[in-house]
C-alpha cells in the first residue's frame, strides 16, 4: 500500500476587515444634485416627426434608376428629437425654433414618462425661440421653471446642462461657463448674438433644454454645438428670453383685444419684476396705468416674471376686467382695466392686397382630396401678375403656415398679424410646398393695387376640393 506523502501547509491568518459604510445621502447632496432635484421635473423631452416624400426606384437602386427615374412616391415618416422646460403650470413650454420648425406631428415627455401632444404657439427663428402648448388634464398643473437672470453670470462659474441627447431622456452635464456674449453667423442673415459658452457637454438633443447655475436657477436655453471641437456649446442668455416671451405670447394678438399697456421685465436691486414700459393712448389702460408702474398682482395672483404675466393674461377676454396691484410712488394702488374687443379685418382681403395672393383655408378634407402636404394652414388659389408673391415664385396649391413668429391656421389668425403691416415692409413667411417647407422674405406693396391689373401671366384659377 503506498503511503501519499505529507504536505505541511502555512496558513497566514488575515483578519477581515468590515467594509465601511457608504457615505450618507447628506454628504453626497452636492449642489448639481440639488439644482438637478430642484429643476429636474420641469425639463421635457420633445419628439418631432416630419413628413418627406422618397422616389422608390424600379430596379433596386442601380444605374437604371437614374436613367428611368420611378414615377412612384411614397411619405417617409422622419423623426427627431430635442429638449424644453415648461415655465408655466398651465403647460406653456420653451424650445429652440429649430427644434419644431419643420414638425408635423410634436410629442412632449415629461420627466415622469407621461407624453401630451404639443403645439406651437410661435417661433421666432431669429433669436432661435418657440413656446409650445401642451393641455393639462383635469385639475393637472405642471411643474415649471421660473426665468432667472443671465446680466451677473461669471466665466468659470460652474453650470448644468438638462436635456435629451441621442434620445437618453434627462441626461445631466456639468461643467463652466467659457465665455460670454460670443456671436455665431449661420449664413442667410441668421446671427445669434449674446450667447453663453459653455464647456458642459451638449449634443443633438440637448437643444432646447435649460443652462442653470449651480443654484438650480435658468440661466439659458442651450441652442447650438461646435460639431468640429469636444464640449464647445452655446446657450441663449435668459435675459434674451425674458425680452421675447411677450411677443411670443402676445395675448392681444391672440385674443384679438385692445388692453394698452406694454409690460416689461427690469432688474434694479430688490426692486425686479415687471414695469409699465408704455400706455398707448386712446387704449383702455390710458389713465389706468402709468409708465414706471411695477405690478405685483395680476388677479389676485403675485407675478414677477413674464410667464406669469403673459399666460395670464391669455385669459382676458373682450370686456373681461384686469384686476391690478401696482406699487406707484412707494404705494400700492388697486387698478381695473376692462380689455376691448379689437375690430376684425378681413384676412383674405388683407393678404389680396398687400401680396397679391388669394388664400383659402386648408381643412383634413381639403388635404386628403388633394393630397396636401399639411391639413392646416392656407393654401394659394390665386396669384396676381407682377404682385409680391409672384416675384417671390409662390405657387398655386402652395401652403402659407408662419408669419413672423405665429404659425397661421386660418384667415383670422392671418388678419391679426396683417393689419400691422405696414406697406413696403417685409414680412417673413413659411411655405409648404410638396413636403419642403422653406422661409422666406415678402415685401407687402408699396400702394394699393389697381382694379385694372392684366391678368397673371401663370395659370391662377381657383383649386378646388377634389378637382
Amino acid at each position: 500500500m503506498t503511503r501519499l506523502p505529507l504536505i505541511a501547509v502555512a496558513c497566514i491568518l488575515i483578519p477581515v476587515i468590515p467594509a465601511a459604510p457608504g457615505a450618507p445621502p447628506s454628504v453626497r447632496l452636492t449642489p448639481a444634485v440639488r439644482a438637478y432635484r430642484k429643476a429636474g421635473p420641469a425639463v421635457v423631452n420633445i419628439s418631432t416627426t416630419k413628413i418627406i416624400r422618397v422616389r422608390m426606384g424600379m430596379f433596386g437602386g442601380n444605374l437604371f434608376d437614374d436613367i428611368f427615374p420611378s414615377p412612384m412616391i411614397r411619405r417617409v415618416p422622419v423623426k427627431s428629437l430635442g429638449s424644453g422646460f415648461i415655465v408655466h403650470p398651465d403647460g406653456y413650454l420653451v424650445t429652440n425654433a429649430h427644434v419644431v420648425l419643420r414638425a408635423d406631428k410634436i410629442t412632449v415627455t415629461l420627466s415622469n414618462k407621461s407624453k401630451y401632444a404639443a403645439a406651437v404657439i410661435s417661433a421666432d427663428v431669429r433669436h432661435d425661440l418657440a413656446v409650445l402648448k401642451i393641455e393639462p388634464k383635469k385639475t393637472e398643473k405642471f411643474a415649471y421653471l421660473p426665468l432667472g437672470r443671465s446680466d451677473d453670470l461669471m466665466v468659470g462659474e460652474t453650470v448644468i446642462a438638462i436635456g435629451n441627447p441621442f434620445g437618453y431622456a434627462n441626461t445631466v452635464t456639468t461643467g463652466v461657463i467659457s465665455a460670454v456674449d460670443r456671436t455665431l453667423n449661420f449664413g442667410r442673415d441668421v446671427k445669434y448674438t449674446g450667447l453663453i459658452q459653455t464647456d458642459a457637454p451638449i449634443n443633438p438633443g440637448n437643444s432646447g433644454g435649460p443652462l442653470l447655475n449651480i443654484a438650480g436657477e435658468l440661466i439659458g436655453v442651450n441652442t447650438a454645438v461646435r460639431p468640429d471641437a469636444q464640449n464647445i456649446g452655446f446657450a441663449i442668455a435668459v435675459d434674451s428670453l425674458h425680452n421675447e416671451f411677450g411677443k411670443l405670447l402676445d395675448f392681444e394678438r391672440i385674443n384679438r383685444v385692445i388692453f394698452g399697456a406694454d409690460v416689461v421685465h427690469r432688474r434694479s436691486g430688490q426692486d425686479a419684476g415687471l414695469y409699465v414700459g408704455a400706455v398707448r393712448s386712446k387704449t383702455p389702460a390710458d389713465g389706468k396705468l402709468k409708465v414706471g408702474d411695477r405690478i405685483i398682482d395680476l388677479n389676485g395672483k403675485g407675478v414677477k416674471q413674464m410667464p406669469q404675466y403673459t399666460c395670464a393674461m391669455l385669459a382676458a377676454k373682450p370686456q373681461s376686467k384686469v384686476r391690478l396691484t401696482v406699487m406707484r410712488g412707494g404705494k400700492k394702488l388697486p387698478v381695473v382695466v376692462t380689455v376691448q374687443a379689437k375690430p376684425r379685418p378681413d384676412g383674405k382681403a388683407l393678404a389680396k392686397r398687400l401680396f397679391g395672393m388669394t388664400l383659402r383655408p386648408v381643412t383634413p378634407a381639403l388635404a386628403r382630396n388633394l393630397r396636401l402636404p399639411m391639413d392646416w394652414g392656407l393654401m394659394v388659389v390665386g396669384i396676381e401678375a407682377g404682385s409680391p408673391a409672384d416675384k417671390l415664385g409662390i405657387n398655386l396649391k402652395d401652403i402659407l403656415f408662419q408669419i413672423d413668429r405665429f404659425y397661421i391656421k386660418d384667415l383670422d389668425g392671418l388678419a391679426m398679424i396683417l393689419e400691422d403691416l405696414r406697406p413696403g415692409h417685409s414680412a417673413k413667411i413659411g411655405i409648404a410646398r410638396g413636403y419642403v417647407r422653406v422661409w422666406a422674405s415678402i415685401r407687402s406693396r408699396q400702394r394699393e393695387a389697381r382694379e385694372d391689373r392684366h391678368p397673371a401671366s401663370r395659370p391662377s384659377r381657383p383649386t378646388t376640393s377634389g378637382k
